[in-house]
C-alpha cells in the first residue's frame, strides 16, 4: 500500500498559556499542504523499516505508531515500510506527525479495519498534538495543547508558496523562548471567517506568537519572510515553530516568480507551490 502523508501550516498561532503539564494551550488553524512524504507498507517476515534520510529510532514516529496499532488491536503486524522523506525536518510543516497518521491509517486498511475511528483518534493524540490533524487532513481550527481539532468551512482562494531554508528549529527551543500572549477578545476562527478573502487584513489581524523570538535566533527567517512580502505576497508568515515560511499569492505564475527570486538569494531545503482547492 502506498500513501501520501502531506505538510500542513498554521495560519495563525497563538501561546495562551503554559499548562501545568510542562505544555502550552494553543489556539491555531491547520491547513493542508502540497508537499508530501511519501509512504509503503507491505506485509513482511519481519519488522522493517527503511527511509531516504536517517531517523533516530526513538524519534521516529512511524515505528511508534506500528506500535500503538499492534498494542491496542493485538495483531501481530509484521511489515515493511518505506518512507521517501520530502518534508524537511524541523520545518514546522508537520512531517512527523502526518508520517505517523499515514501508518495508522495504512495499517487500518492492510488489518480490515479494527480500530474505531474514536480508537484511532486516541492512539494519534497519544502520539503527538497534532497527529489527529492528519487522520482527516481538512482545514480545522485547534485548541488545547494542539489536539483538540474541529473542522472548519475555510478554503484560501490563493496560490500557497511554502519555502524551507537551510536552518531546522527545535519545537522544544521555540516553546522555551516564546511569551504566551493569553487570553484573546476573538478567537482565531471568528478572525478568519470575519476576513473571508480579504487577505491584505490578515497582516495585522492573523499573527504567529513564535515569530519574535524565533526570528532573534535565526534572522534568515525573518529575512525570508520579508523577501515573500516584497515578492507580492498578500500575507507571510513562518509556519507552526518554524523554520519554514508562506505566502499567498494570486497566482501561479506570481508564486513562481516570488520562488525564483528566493532561490536567487537564499540556500533552500524545500519549495512547494499549493494551488487553492476547487469548490
Amino acid at each position: 500500500m502506498k500513501i501520501l502523508a502531506p505538510g500542513k501550516i498554521n495560519i495563525g498561532l497563538r501561546i495562551i498559556r503554559k499548562r501545568s503539564d510542562k505544555y502550552h494551550d494553543i489556539e491555531t488553524v491547520f491547513y493542508p499542504i502540497h508537499l508530501a512524504d511519501e509512504l509503503e507498507i507491505v506485509k513482511a517476515d519481519k519488522h522493517e523499516f527503511f527511509s531516504n534520510i536517517d531517523l533516530e529510532a526513538d524519534a521516529n514516529l512511524c515505528l511508534r505508531a506500528l506500535h500503538f496499532f499492534c498494542e491496542r488491536t493485538g495483531i501481530n503486524a509484521e511489515v515493511k515500510m518505506t518512507l521517501k522523506k520530502n518534508i524537511p525536518i524541523g520545518s514546522g510543516l508537520g512531517g512527523g506527525s502526518s508520517d505517523a497518521a499515514a501508518v495508522l491509517l495504512a495499517l487500518q486498511e492492510l488489518y480490515g479495519k479494527p480500530l474505531s475511528d474514536i480508537e484511532l483518534f486516541d492512539i494519534a493524540t497519544e502520539l503527538g498534538a497534532d497527529v489527529s490533524f492528519f487522520l482527516k487532513k481538512v482545514p480545522s481550527y485547534a485548541t488545547g495543547k494542539g489536539e483538540i481539532i474541529e473542522p472548519m468551512k475555510y478554503r484560501v482562494d490563493r496560490y500557497i508558496l511554502t519555502v524551507t531554508p537551510e536552518v531546522s528549529v527545535s519545537t522544544a527551543l521555540a516553546y522555551s523562548l516564546v511569551t504566551p500572549s493569553g487570553e484573546h477578545e476573538k478567537s482565531l476562527r471568528e478572525i478568519l471567517v470575519g476576513l473571508g478573502e480579504d487577505y491584505g487584513m490578515y497582516k495585522e489581524a492573523v499573527v504567529n506568537d513564535f515569530e519574535p523570538p524565533v526570528f532573534g535566533k535565526f534572522p534568515v527567517i525573518r529575512e525570508i519572510k520579508a523577501a515573500m512580502i516584497a515578492a507580492g505576497a498578500d500575507f507571510s508568515s513562518m509556519s507552526g515553530s518554524g523554520s519554514s515560511v508562506y505566502g499567498f499569492f494570486a497566482s501561479d505564475s506570481a508564486a513562481g516568480k516570488a520562488l525564483d527570486s528566493l532561490r536567487a538569494s537564499f540556500p533552500l531545503r524545500a519549495a512547494d507551490v499549493t494551488a487553492p482547492p476547487t469548490l
